[in-house]
């Protein structure tokens, strides 16, 4: 037997699906954003930025220098460490306290910004007006900073004037002494009075600033702002967290999602109903019912009996004699309780119908009281035969149940060993039923289960609403491996209730197993490639 390699489907959800899937966590995401950035704001987030701007005028000693190559010197005087250093010397003595370093006005991290004319570049600024920035958390804090900056500017370039002029007064005094004649000596007077009167007229003629004043409102970190940055914060994370968690549980949310999956027909759907809305005839329990027989006039139980008409028109193609075993992912994928409804259906045209418990679930549906010590795995292991475990159900004559039994004394028969033991069993149930319903445990979770199904004619797969795809795939490479023959699957709306008690033998939902689907659109349905069957699927 060659299994036909299938590609693994690619399908993925889209964002405002996974949006619209999981608005809920979105919306959880986007509130929390919006509060983390207002209660930041709140707790001291909140910047406030001052604004001054200097202009520097050119200097009367200096009138034959270029503008554009002065004010070029005066933005690296602007940067340099000696006005940091004044800087922030002042801003702490106008605020009374050690607040700003020489770092809060240059370096990486600073809070100053200097702002040259626009359109200038580095090295070619021009002559004109200077912006400078200073932002602080603190209003007050922010105009100290900005006035500061231009106080220090203002004392550097006075300094700088005073420097130079004393310089060339000194080497013109340098000069009247080294002089030889009179006239040189006066000439040498008179330059050097110049220079005096340049340097008063230079340190008369003080920058132009605009100084700064105390900020009304911040420059970020507005309570407007914040809940806009937080909103947007938060969709972009909301999204993602959405489009992540759509992605890792792809889920069915249709009936005909799962023959995309396995390219196999619909055998039946089985409406939520009842069971969802948790109300059923007398009072009783959904975990209790079997819609058969408690409400055999519901939409339920006609939705069973479409089902035992399609599996009707397989068995009459097939053969008289067919065995049926249904799969499913995981445990808790109520199974059991398909399989009970549909023997109950198939038998109220007369079919003779044996169900195998070989999972220890259906035989609580159509054995109410007990169903006995004997059963399956006492067959399989020899210690007795079919008719001595077989017991007919009180809910319908038509339908013989081989439950599971206890354990063996000698230990449960496995492997190859139990496949063989399940074929003779099948081969003497043959000739005295004309359908046999199999109920095998969970494929992901017994080993024995796979051994099972292989010896049936053809698998029926029990898909739920919101059952994992990945599950399911896992599931189709089971079967693919095991050489099963899929005659189709049936689709049950209703999911079961958290807590709801389960029949004997079947186990709890698994986490995940409702939750919301996702898309499968893009599907390629896998290529079966089963070993020889006694009976084909019906065409059409």
């Amino acid at each position: 037997m060659k299994a036909a390699s299938a590609e693994l489907p690619r399908f993925e959800p889209t964002v405002f699906g996974a949006i619209r899937r999981y608005r809920v966590m979105v919306a959880v995401v986007v509130i929390a954003g919006v509060a983390a950035t207002l209660g930041y704001t709140v707790l001291g987030g909140r910047s406030y930025r001052a604004e001054s701007s200097v202009s520097v005028p050119l200097p009367a000693s200096q009138q034959a220098q270029d503008a554009a190559q002065y004010l070029d010197s005066q933005v690296l005087l602007m940067q340099s460490q000696g006005v940091a250093q004044q800087a922030a010397r002042i801003a702490d003595g106008t605020l009374g306290r050690e607040v700003l370093t020489p770092g809060s006005f240059l370096g990486p991290g600073s809070s100053l910004t200097i702002t040259p004319p626009s359109g200038a570049a580095p090295g070619t600024y021009g002559a004109s007006v200077v912006q400078v920035s200073f932002e602080s958390s603190s209003a007050r804090t922010a105009q100290a900073g900005a006035n500061a900056f231009i106080e220090a500017v203002g004392q550097a370039r006075a300094a700088g004037i005073t420097a130079q002029a004393n310089a060339a007064i000194a080497g013109i005094n340098r000069a009247i002494s080294a002089a030889g004649s009179q006239s040189q000596r006066t000439a040498l007077v008179n330059q050097r009075t110049q220079e005096i009167i340049n340097q008063k007229v230079d340190l008369a003629s003080r920058p132009t600033a605009a100084w700064a004043i105390k900020p009304a409102a911040p420059a970020s970190g507005s309570r407007a702002q914040s809940a806009v940055i937080g909103l947007v914060a938060g969709l972009v994370a909301g999204a993602a967290l959405a489009y992540a968690r759509a992605s890792r549980r792809r889920g069915f949310r249709g009936r005909q999602d799962p023959a995309a999956l396995y390219g196999v027909p619909l055998i039946g759907e089985i409406p939520a109903s009842a069971a969802e809305s948790g109300i059923w005839p007398g009072g009783k329990a959904p975990s209790a019912v079997l819609p058969m027989t408690d409400s055999p006039g519901s939409r339920t139980a006609e939705a069973f009996r479409f089902a035992a008409g399609t599996v009707e028109r397989i068995r009459a193609a097939r053969g008289p004699d067919l065995t049926l075993a249904f799969v499913s992912a995981l445990a808790g994928s109520g199974r059991s309780m398909v399989v009970a409804n549909l023997a109950v259906a198939v038998a109220e045209g007369g079919t003779r119908v044996l169900v195998v418990d070989a999972d220890g679930g259906v035989a609580g549906w159509l054995l109410p009281q007990d169903a006995g010590s004997c059963g399956l795995e006492q067959v399989l292991a020899g210690q007795r035969v079919l008719e001595e475990c077989a017991r007919p159900s009180p809910l319908s004559p038509a339908v013989t149940v081989l439950g599971c039994g206890s354990r063996p004394t000698s230990g449960p028969v496995t492997g190859a060993a139990r496949a063989r033991a399940a074929r003779l069993l099948l081969a003497e149930a043959r000739k005295r039923y004309d359908l046999i319903l199999i109920d095998t445990p969970a494929l992901l979770e017994v080993a024995d289960a796979a051994e099972l199904a292989d010896t049936a004619d053809a698998a029926v797969i029990v898909a739920g609403a919101g059952e994992l795809i990945r599950d399911h795939l896992a599931l189709a490479g089971r079967l693919q491996l095991a050489g099963c023959d899929i005659a189709g699957y049936i689709y049950d709306h209703a999911t079961r209730p958290q807590g709801a008690r389960l029949p004997r033998g079947e186990s709890a939902p698994l986490p995940g197993d409702a939750l919301p689907a996702a898309d499968v659109e893009g599907i390629q349905p896998i290529t079966w490639a089963p070993h020889p069957a006694p009976h084909q699927l019906p065409q059409g």
